[in-house]
């Protein structure tokens, strides 16, 4: 069976009500596009292209306004909605959490990732107004397959993939804020695609567009790494089908998971 999965391939404002705005308008046009999941990029709730005290003092809590906001949009239109936030931290008032948040169609909360491997390269710094999360994302069964999760730089770790398949995503998606950069557009694509080869299941990568400084090109690849769909240098909705027996057959036919020398190695 096929299913969708909307890929927003969006600007994010510094004004959280505006952000909002886009939600409503994308949530939509997904859901009329017959897509059972819609996802927004990295820092999706606010910018952080502001001052860090700044995007600080503007995190929230989960559940709290935003994600409030969010999850009536997923009722009112019959759909899964995944997204970035900085989530508050209680124990840090210096810093918050670059978290994603997944809601299901009725509004409820399915799983949380505060994003483990912070973005300290290329002259950038997260780490300054950013805490690490503590662990994995632990995959959720959706009505379009079992699903995991990672953020931007996480896609740079193939331990954290890994991590997913092992317990058994069938698709792994990667919100993302990416900057532009030398080369960064064929990292970006490249790490995308062997991701999925490595361990033969749908990989999707859902970046942040701004003029100067974040790529877009979103892109998703399936099992085999053959590319799905892919986008281009502006603001855009991209619509991926997935069929859920392919990741089972490319995993068949290259049984590298079954095929790893633990003997040699311990992951996980």
């Amino acid at each position: 069976m096929s299913y969708t999965i909307a890929l927003i391939q969006c600007e994010v404002r510094n004004e959280i009500k505006e952000n909002l705005k886009t939600a409503e308008y994308y949530t939509k046009k997904a859901r009329q596009a017959g897509a059972c999941l819609a996802v927004f990029p990295e820092y999706f709730m606010l910018s952080n292209l502001i001052f860090p005290e700044d995007y600080v003092n503007q995190s929230q809590t989960i559940p709290g306004p935003f994600v409030d906001a969010m999850a009536a949009l997923a009722v009112r239109y019959n759909l899964w909605i995944l997204f970035g936030m900085n989530e508050r931290a209680v124990t840090n008032p210096k810093k918050s959490y670059n978290t994603l948040v997944l809601l299901d169609d009725r509004g409820n909360i399915q799983g949380t990732y505060r994003k483990t491997h912070l973005f300290d390269a290329f002259h950038w710094k997260e780490s300054d107004s950013t805490l690490p999360g503590d662990g994995f994302f632990v995959p959720v069964q959706t009505p379009f397959g079992i699903l995991g999760l990672g953020t931007c730089y996480d896609l740079r770790f193939p331990e954290l993939a890994r991590y997913e398949a092992l317990h058994k995503a069938e698709i792994l998606i990667y919100p993302a804020a990416w900057v532009k950069g030398n080369l960064k557009d064929i990292q970006w694509k490249s790490l995308l695609a062997a991701r999925a080869i490595e361990n033969g299941i749908y990989v999707m990568g859902c970046s942040q567009y701004t003029k100067d400084t974040y790529l877009g090109q979103s892109c998703a690849f399936d099992p085999f790494g053959q590319i799905l769909a892919e986008g281009s240098n502006k603001e855009e909705m991209l619509l991926v089908a997935t069929e859920a027996e392919q990741t089972k057959e490319a995993q068949k036919i290259i049984p590298a998971l079954a095929n790893r020398r633990r003997d040699l190695y311990k992951l996980f």
